[in-house]
């Protein structure tokens, strides 16, 4: 059984195989069934996708555009993050307006 983190192939496997089942995947990577699990449990995200998906591409030459969906999608989940300060800089910022 293979060990350490999962390399992009192995990610890829996974994400296009998903219906496989996880035990099913892990005997065919070689790998535990908890990796497997919490690699999906961590990639489970209802809004993966979307955005990528509303950019104007042409693959031939290698151009991807953002689109205004795409820019107004972006947006909407920037709102939903929340974004903190790491812990050692609490004390020292001072916020003079919300």
């Amino acid at each position: 059984m293979k060990k350490g983190p999962l390399s992009k192939k192995d990610k890829q496997f996974i994400d296009e195989n998903l219906s496989m089942g996880v035990e099913a995947l892990a005997e065919k990577l070689e790998r535990s069934t908890s990796s497997i699990e919490k690699y999906v449990e961590d990639n489970d995200d209802p809004n993966r996708g979307k955005v990528h998906d509303l950019f104007a591409r042409k693959k031939d030459r290698g151009v991807t555009v953002m689109t205004e969906a795409a820019s107004i999608a972006s947006d909407d989940n920037k709102k939903n993050q929340t974004v903190s300060a790491p812990k050692r800089y609490t004390n020292v910022i001072h916020k003079i307006k919300d």
